[in-house]
């Protein structure tokens, strides 16, 4: 079973990968996200990336319960909420492709 399908994923992460996926055209069940390395198997450029923090940062700016789910810390401060989804694609986020 795919670790997508998996329970231990709250519905905002699911939101979220499913959100990092779309940028990069994958389909988050076709990815094991339990796996090893499953964030080698795609890769995004800066930009991508860019966009990607940006949008991050807005959705767990805007929802508390993102930030229940996601923050160790339920701060409602945009600051906060960048260097949240900065450390979240520095941890989780695609490889960069060969053109950046």
């Amino acid at each position: 079973m795919k670790a997508w399908l998996n329970e231990d994923f709250g519905p905002h992460l699911k939101h979220i990968l499913s959100q990092m996926c779309k940028a990069v055209g994958a389909s988050p069940a076709g990815i094991d996200f339990k796996a090893d390395r499953w964030f080698m198997e795609y890769e995004w450029t800066r930009e991508q990336e860019r966009a990607f923090i940006k949008w991050l940062t807005k959705y767990l700016y805007n929802s508390k319960g993102a930030r229940q789910e996601i923050l160790e810390t339920n701060w409602k401060n945009l600051k906060h909420c960048r260097k949240a989804a900065e450390f979240f694609v520095w941890n989780h986020g695609w490889k960069y492709t060969e053109q950046t």
